[in-house]
């Protein structure tokens, strides 16, 4: 297995300063102090949403079809955690990439869990409306920056890295450590539904790498995760996908028995299943 490291917001700060050639004099005038913004660097100090937005702003970092079971929230606002969820829910995400960028909403943002938060729902924005991959990478690698070291991942972390490694379809090694990481020690964390999508993602990457034997593998793996905990978030997606994954391995039985089960689910279940591969 390769290891991962995740990236602190500091470090990733220090790291893009560096390679732009510029000072933290040049970085921090206007924003804040020259001593803050080395403490923020060598992760003394933990900045608020704010003050990442406008660094990120001045080194060009870009600040600027899947739902899950359960949103999240990001601020202390019912107010703005319902509208978060009716967008997301609607797959409303221009509207959703505005709403984030909002400074109501910025402004919002108090803890370092809605901080997490913010950036995962920033990166699943900007990538559904720009498609530009990189940008949303760096809003990911911010949520991940929040994540506590040396702690069993919560499932907002293991759905942060399961969908940087989505991103990162050029990278096989990269990708495949992140999907890994996300996958580690599965067991150790509270079962919630959200994490029936780690293995979907994994499965599709695999799909869309036409490695079709191990997308099979990583969807049975998830379906019987997704059973096992007496769950039906994902299944007729993932059944869905199996479909398409046999019918590349010609193996017609599967194909049909797994189409039936993805029609099943999604009338019980009333589950939206994605079909542009």
């Amino acid at each position: 297995m390769v290891e991962t490291t995740i990236i602190t917001i500091g470090h990733l700060l220090q790291q893009t300063r560096k390679q732009q050639h510029l000072t933290q004099k040049e970085i921090c005038t206007g924003i804040c102090s020259q001593a803050m913004l080395s403490s923020i660097e060598h992760d003394k100090y933990s900045p608020n949403v704010e003050l990442v937005v406008a660094l990120c702003k001045r080194l060009g970092l870009g600040l600027e079809n899947l739902s899950l079971a359960q949103n999240y929230a990001i601020a202390n606002s019912a107010n703005i955690n319902r509208k978060l969820a009716a967008l997301c829910n609607n797959h409303q995400y221009a509207e959703l990439l505005t709403f984030l960028r909002s400074s109501t909403t910025i402004a919002a943002i108090t803890t370092a869990e809605q901080t997490q938060t913010y950036y995962y729902y920033l990166g699943i924005a900007e990538f559904q409306v720009s498609k530009q991959r990189e940008r949303a990478q760096s809003y990911l690698k911010l949520a991940l920056a929040e994540h506590k070291s040396n702690s069993i991942p919560s499932v907002l972390d293991r759905l942060c890295l399961a969908t940087l490694a989505f991103l990162i379809s050029e990278d096989s090694t990269r990708q495949t450590a992140l999907y890994q990481q996300a996958l580690a020690v599965l067991e150790q964390t509270a079962y919630a539904p959200n994490l029936n999508i780690l293995y979907y993602l994994r499965a599709f990457s695999a799909y869309q790498n036409l490695h079709y034997s191990n997308c099979t593998r990583q969807l049975i793996t998830g379906i019987d995760f997704i059973t096992a905990h007496d769950s039906h978030y994902m299944l007729a997606n993932s059944y869905y996908l199996l479909a398409q994954a046999a019918q590349k391995l010609d193996n017609i039985n599967q194909k049909t028995e797994a189409e039936q089960r993805a029609t099943i689910f999604q009338e019980l279940f009333d589950e939206k299943i994605f079909t542009k591969f």
